[in-house]
């Protein structure tokens, strides 16, 4: 097999002539080397899906474990239909999507976000009209359906049901991983719930799933500032994003605050501004997401910080976030900006799309490379609208 091959598998055909700077001598990192038996269990497969993606293999497999929660295959199908490249090996699995995609149309999903703010009560509604389904034995997986039934007082099933919904935002599905949060959300009011819709919503620009916040307390007027610059900052743009900074900071609360995300949230906007990070800083965010830390958006801006100080180590720095959370075309981007590392870099740009060309985010890295790739992002977007609108039919 070649790249152009591998193109025309993923139907990227198109894309054949950027493809001349790869190297297909290049050895797979321990994660995709695995095989992986059909057998194996909810835990094994989300961490394999935290370094992969969406591994479409992968993701059969894990819609047979939850095939007796009809809700939660839908949303593990409306992620999979959006956010992997199907090929053309892929037809049993594109055809059973849409199968499993019935039960969220009946709720309501839109192109854009699976369940949005609007159609939560609905989603509850459906759950609980289900109710609980046994997994295959051993499975400890939380439903939706037991957790639409939690009360406050419940904290062990709430907590469960909290750190089940961040590895499954960490596996690359934040559609169930927001269900979760949501229903908590819609049926406690849990500040932590909000908390993790937020996080899950920005990381993967799902915005219509998080809720209209307008409440002028102090915390919720520091949750707003977080959002809004980051949803800037998403955008690049900064200005934007320093202006909202400067507007909702005459709040007191938000001028004062030292919570974490909106701290990592200014340091980001300094980095994207090209403000010097300074070593204090360093040492301050390195505090709040140590080296094993599981929360993804601050350990993806101290790899850019870390890419940013000394260029040289950007493979390394690159190679470690993949390892440790799956491609991030922002990580990609920071590194990219070096001409000293082009060539290691592009022969990580060559395994990820040799083993993993199911993953959006492997193309878009060989774009940064390209002398103009805006033809591979219009393609890329294509694939995806024209997958997930054959998915919903």
């Amino acid at each position: 097999m070649s790249f152009s091959e591998i193109a025309d598998q993923r139907l990227l055909g198109s894309l054949t002539s950027h493809l001349g700077e790869l190297t297909w001598d290049v050895d797979p990192d321990g994660y995709q080397r695995l095989r992986v038996p059909p057998t194996a269990d909810v835990d094994a497969l989300l961490r394999l899906l935290l370094r992969r993606g969406l591994d479409p293999q992968l993701a059969g497999f894990l819609l047979d474990r939850f095939e007796s929660r009809p809700i939660e295959c839908a949303l593990i199908a409306w992620d999979v239909a959006a956010g992997a490249l199907l090929g053309t090996g892929d037809e049993a699995l594109a055809q059973r999507l849409r199968s499993s995609l019935e039960p969220l149309k009946k709720i309501g999903t839109t192109p854009a976000v699976a369940v949005s703010r609007d159609h939560v009560v609905a989603l509850i509604a459906a759950v609980v009209a289900i109710g609980e389904r046994a997994m295959p034995e051993g499975s400890q997986a939380p439903s939706l359906a037991s957790v639409a039934a939690l009360t406050a007082s419940d904290t062990a099933g709430i907590d469960a049901a909290l750190a089940f919904s961040e590895r499954l935002a960490l596996a690359h599905l934040p559609s169930l991983a927001l269900a979760f949060a949501q229903i908590l959300w819609t049926q406690l009011a849990l500040p932590q719930a909000l908390d993790r819709m937020l996080e899950i919503g920005l990381d993967f620009e799902r915005f219509d799933s998080i809720p209209q916040m307008t409440e002028q307390d102090g915390r919720s007027m520091v949750r707003q500032t977080y959002l809004g610059v980051r949803v800037a900052l998403a955008q690049l743009e900064t200005r934007g994003a320093a202006n909202m900074l400067e507007q909702l900071s005459k709040h007191p609360d938000v001028a004062s605050s030292s919570d974490p995300a909106l701290a990592i949230a200014k340091i980001e906007l300094d980095l994207l501004s090209d403000k010097p990070v300074e070593y204090a800083t360093i040492e301050r965010i390195e505090a709040i997401a140590p080296n094993n830390s599981t929360w993804r958006y601050a350990s993806r801006v101290i790899c850019e910080i870390k890419i940013q100080q000394a260029p040289d180590s950007a493979p390394i720095w690159v190679d470690g976030f993949l390892t440790s959370f799956g491609n991030d075309m922002r990580v990609w981007a920071q590194a990219g900006y070096h001409e000293q590392v082009r060539a290691e870099l592009l022969a990580l740009v060559s395994r990820e799309i040799r083993y993993q060309s199911f993953d959006p985010e492997a193309w878009r890295a060989l774009a940064l490379f390209l002398e103009d790739g805006t033809d591979v992002e219009v393609k890329l977007q294509e694939r995806s609208t024209t997958q997930l609108a054959a998915a919903l039919a």
